[in-house]
């Protein structure tokens, strides 16, 4: 019997990366997944990683920035599995660039998905747990979103935008049977970081040399305190972001650029 087993999660954002880790997580742990994502490429590969090993899985795509296409994700799996029992807004992107030149569009674009989504996907799967009186919403924002990090001001302000809604709602909604928690994760070895890495923005070793612990996190460290915070074993714990960076925070949230 898995931690999981019975509940379907939706998981915003889970073709790769972090998303994806966190899908292979509460598979294994008996969950059935919903792949909810944009890019359709990503989406299908993720599902039928996870049908090849035996999970129960469907991709679903959805554009968090539309409260239509979010209706109809949740309208979908719903009628197609009856309940929602999780969701994790992870979708998610980095554009960085200096303040003062930084296109409006790349500002909207990473607010629309990362704040405004989290919103959208939240306020919509939301009425539907609260109809059923249980739910776990967990919301993936940043360690950046904690403190001031040149160059990345959009990125900042919609996952500080992420822990401020995680807090009001999750107060909000405590005494209704719907938990509501984040997670604040550091810089962890996904595609984006190895992009970065070989864009010559920064090298591995100095991102492995800024946290306490010495190295980056992995993708599995991330996906099993997600496992933690939605299970039963945190039923005390809502209106909170549990910070998972190896120290980098406690240590001076300086900027790598």
């Amino acid at each position: 019997m898995g931690e999981l087993d019975g509940r379907v999660a939706v998981i915003t954002g889970s073709g790769r990366g972090i998303g994806f880790g966190i899908a292979e997580r509460f598979a294994a742990a008996g969950a059935f997944i919903v792949i909810a994502e944009f890019d359709e490429g990503l989406g299908r590969q993720a599902e039928a990683s996870l049908k090849a090993r035996g999970y129960g899985v469907d991709f679903v795509h959805v554009d968090v920035r539309s409260s239509e296409s979010v209706e109809a994700m949740r309208d979908a799996m719903v009628g197609g599995h009856g309940k929602i029992d999780i969701l994790v807004n992870n979708a998610g992107l980095a554009q960085v660039g200096p303040t003062e030149s930084f296109p409006l569009e790349d500002w909207h674009r990473q607010i629309d998905v990362m704040l405004t989504g989290v919103f959208l996907c939240t306020r919509s799967i939301g009425a539907h747990m609260l109809e059923r009186g249980r739910g776990v919403i967990l919301n993936i924002s940043s360690i950046g979103g904690l403190g001031g990090w040149p160059l990345r001001a959009a990125y900042n302000a919609a996952k500080a935008g992420v822990i401020s809604l995680t807090e009001n709602v999750g107060t909000e909604w405590a005494r209704r049977g719907v938990r509501v928690v984040g997670i604040a994760p550091g810089v962890t070895r996904t595609a984006i970081l190895q992009q970065m890495v070989a864009e010559g923005r920064s090298t591995l070793e100095r991102y492995n040399q800024r946290a306490a612990l010495g190295r980056v996190a992995e993708v599995e460290e991330i996906a099993s305190a997600a496992q933690f915070l939605v299970s039963d074993r945190a039923s005390y714990i809502t209106a909170t972001t549990l910070v998972v960076d190896g120290g980098w925070t406690a240590w001076g949230n300086l900027p790598l650029t």
